[in-house]
């Protein structure tokens, strides 16, 4: 068994990459499913959505596609979502070393 769904998870969306990640984990989240019923949902393995969900990995079209339906919103949804969290976190002032 996985470790307890948190909706206080953090992830850094600095890139787009790691949006789209923020935004997989927080749809996934929200319909309190673990990485695992998500894996068997859309074939791919936990690692994989791991590391997508992490911002460690470009996903593939077909994965986004595959992730969209499984959310139930539209592809375009799914990476609008990504980036509008991107551009929030790109108009944030960034602190000075």
């Amino acid at each position: 068994m996985g470790r307890p769904i948190s909706n206080r998870l953090k992830r850094e969306t600095k890139t787009l990459r790691q949006a789209l990640g923020t935004v997989v984990t927080r749809l996934r989240v929200e319909r309190n499913w673990s990485q695992g019923e998500v894996s068997q949902k859309s074939g791919y393995t936990t690692e994989y959505l791991g590391i997508v969900e992490r911002g460690k990995a470009n996903p593939s079209f077909q994965l986004l596609v595959v992730l969209a339906d499984i959310f139930d919103i539209h592809f375009s949804q799914l990476l609008a979502r990504a980036e509008r969290l991107h551009r929030k976190q790109a108009a944030k002032p960034q602190a000075k070393s």
